[in-house]
């Protein structure tokens, strides 16, 4: 009988193999964030929803208008639609072209009455943008004419005085286009060599940004046989005395009148 308990206590012991059962760890629970800690995720928070409602309200965009009003943080543009304030910022930049090179200008270089082309970023809330880039249109060519004055072949310049007497210096630029009517019905390519004082010129082109009185070429027609000829030296005249008068009055033969002859009938 004990043999078949040893052999029925095995043979259990086998099929139900007995488990060693550990003690579990419990798992450590939250710690409550502290009230600073609390407090920047709640201000970080408002942050990134003021700035998606800011992308919301803002867009960006270009506009095409006149200036109609500046100052010194803000113009005003006439667009088709209506006048829209425009916000200068800090990092703005002013271009134009001038004598067909990109040129680099300040807000104090918007003048009343530019056509602009605006980039920059339109506030629905406030109806204002803020510009980014403002390129200036270049206005259309001026034409001037006058008398040259003075040539400058070192700065490649020279000067004329309009019909008022004005006297504007001309850049003659690595573009500028001169042409010379030779008296006939041609014309005659020229160049800066061929401007002398005295020449009459007529003159397309721009005015200098900033530069009172100065003006960048574009063409120029040069007008021949106007130019005043060098200076030379004055002969001397010498007067050759002629004889003094006697005073006397010489006799002269008196005139006689004969008979005249009559025919016969």
């Amino acid at each position: 009988m004990k043999r078949i308990l040893l052999i029925l206590t095995a043979a259990f012991a086998l099929v139900f193999p007995v488990y060693r059962v550990l003690a579990a760890t419990a798992t450590p629970t939250a710690q409550p964030k502290t009230t600073g800690e609390k407090v920047q995720i709640d201000t970080l928070m408002e942050r990134l929803a003021t700035k998606v409602a800011e992308l919301k309200q803002t867009q960006r965009m270009a506009i095409y208008g006149t200036v109609k009003t500046t100052g010194v943080a803000s113009v005003t543009v006439e667009t088709k639609t209506k006048n829209l304030k425009i916000e200068l910022t800090d990092d703005i930049k002013v271009i134009q072209d001038v004598s067909g090179k990109r040129t680099a200008l300040n807000t104090d270089d918007i003048d009343q009455g530019d056509s602009v082309v605006i980039f920059g970023e339109f506030d629905a809330t406030l109806d204002l943008m803020r510009a980014k880039v403002i390129f200036i249109q270049s206005k259309l060519p001026q034409n001037i004419a006058g008398l040259v004055s003075t040539t400058d072949a070192k700065n490649f310049t020279f000067s004329i005085k309009d019909p008022l007497g004005t006297e504007i210096l001309i850049d003659f630029e690595k573009n500028t286009r001169a042409n010379e009517w030779n008296g006939g019905s041609d014309i005659a390519k020229s160049g800066f060599s061929k401007i002398k004082t005295g020449n009459l010129v007529y003159i397309s082109g721009y005015p200098v940004p900033n530069k009172t009185n100065r003006f960048s070429a574009s063409r120029i027609l040069i007008l021949p046989g106007s130019a005043v000829p060098e200076e030379t030296a004055t002969p001397k005249v010498t007067l050759i005395p002629t004889a003094k008068p006697t005073g006397k009055i010489l006799p002269t033969a008196k005139a006689t009148i004969g008979p005249t002859e009559i025919p016969a009938p």
